[in-house]
C-alpha cells in the first residue's frame, strides 16, 4: 500500500470484508449499468460513503483488472468512471459481433470539423470554413445530430453567428477525460467507435 493509499485508510477506515465485497459489487452494478460516466461524488453520494472511501475502492479495483487477464478496464473518461473493454481484446471482438451492424461512421470531413471545434472553440461556421478550405454545412449537421458539438452562444461580429463548442458526448465518445488530452492523443483518427469514412 502507498503512503497516499494508507492516508486514505487512515482518514476512511475501510469496512468489513464483507461490506467491502457489497460495495464492490454494487460499484461493478452501477458502472456496467450506466451508458455515461458516472462522477465519484454521484457514486459516493448514492452509496453513503465518504468520497476518499469509494476513490480508493475504485483505484484498488482498476489496479486489479489492469493486471489481471481480465476483458475490462476501468478508466476515468470525461470527468467520470466508466467501465470499458481493453484494447487488445477490441479485434476479437469485431469477430464475435460480425453479424452486428457496425457503428455509423463520421466522415473525415466532420472528424475534422470535430477536430478544429475541439481545439479552437468556441468557433464559427466562418472560422472553420477558414481552416478547412471548403464548406461546413453538412459536417456541422451531422456533429449537432450526433450531440458531439452544441451551440456556444453568438459571435460579437457582423450578423452575430452562432459559434459552437464540443459535449461532454465528443469525450465519452473519443474516451477523452477532458480536452487537455487532445494535444497528447494524435491517434483520435483511430478511436474505435468514431471510424472514419473513406471520403
Amino acid at each position: 500500500m502507498t503512503p497516499a493509499e494508507e492516508e486514505i485508510v487512515a482518514e476512511h477506515p475501510l469496512p468489513t470484508d464483507a461490506e467491502r465485497d457489497r460495495l464492490r459489487a454494487l460499484l461493478e452494478a452501477a458502472l456496467f449499468a450506466s451508458p455515461e460516466p458516472v462522477p465519484l461524488p454521484h457514486l459516493a453520494r448514492a452509496l453513503g460513503q465518504p468520497l476518499g472511501r469509494i476513490r480508493f475502492l475504485l483505484e484498488e479495483w482498476s489496479k486489479e483488472l489492469a493486471h489481471r487477464a481480465r476483458g475490462l478496464q476501468l478508466r476515468t473518461v470525461a470527468g467520470g468512471y466508466r467501465l470499458s473493454t481493453k484494447a487488445e481484446h477490441h479485434e476479437p471482438l469485431r469477430e464475435v459481433f460480425e453479424n452486428l451492424p457496425p457503428p455509423a461512421p463520421l466522415s473525415r470531413a466532420a472528424l475534422e470539423t470535430v477536430t478544429i471545434i475541439a481545439l479552437k472553440q468556441p468557433v464559427t461556421a466562418a472560422e472553420i470554413q477558414e481552416l478547412r478550405g471548403v464548406q461546413n454545412s453538412d459536417p456541422l449537421r451531422t456533429l449537432l445530430r450526433r450531440k458531439l458539438i452544441a451551440p456556444a452562444g453568438r459571435a460579437k461580429t457582423r450578423g452575430y453567428p452562432v459559434r459552437y463548442k464540443t459535449t461532454q458526448r465528443y469525450l465519452v465518445e473519443f474516451g477523452l477525460e477532458s480536452l487537455a488530452e487532445l494535444r497528447t492523443a494524435p491517434e483520435l483518427r483511430h478511436r474505435p467507435r468514431l471510424t472514419v469514412d473513406s471520403d
